[in-house]
């Protein structure tokens, strides 16, 4: 509702969609809302887990990943939407490694070093092998249609 009310007050909209909690019906009613009301912007995400829980699992009949939710939105809606996708340059937050010792500090790659970051004295960074694999799922999801 709020995504609708800022298109029809003059804004761009982008109406950012989560997998959390979220059945299919929910999300294609929400799009078909989008639609109806001229909103073609889509941030697709999987979303963080609900309040009170570490861990994310999907929801009985709904999507694991925002992948899936670009999917969906191809093959129901086609390009009658933009899409949206996050990405993190440093490696998604689940991927992070704190590195406890010296020597694993010392192991990182030039690239690790780039993107790693120091807190209160602990170096935390996204591994070399777990950073591939966050970009080639950046890049299946635009291969799915994100960022048309």
């Amino acid at each position: 509702d709020l995504a609708l009310h800022m298109h029809q007050t003059g804004h761009v909209a982008n109406m950012h969609l989560t997998c959390t909690n979220m059945d299919v019906s929910i999300i294609r009613d929400a799009l078909q809302k989008c639609l109806d009301g001229g909103i073609r912007n889509i941030v697709a995400l999987r979303g963080d887990p609900p309040e009170g829980q570490s861990e994310w699992t999907a929801t009985d009949g709904g999507f694991t990943c925002a992948l899936d939710l670009v999917k969906y939105i191809r093959s129901e809606f086609g390009t009658d939407f933009g899409i949206a996708v996050a990405g993190y340059p440093e490696g998604h937050p689940n991927a992070i490694t704190d590195l406890k010792t010296e020597e694993e500090v010392e192991s990182m790659s030039d690239a690790e070093r780039k993107r790693c970051s120091v807190i209160n004295g602990v170096t935390a960074v996204c591994r070399d092998e777990d950073y591939r694999k966050e970009m080639d799922y950046l890049k299946e999801k635009v291969d799915a249609g994100a960022g048309e």
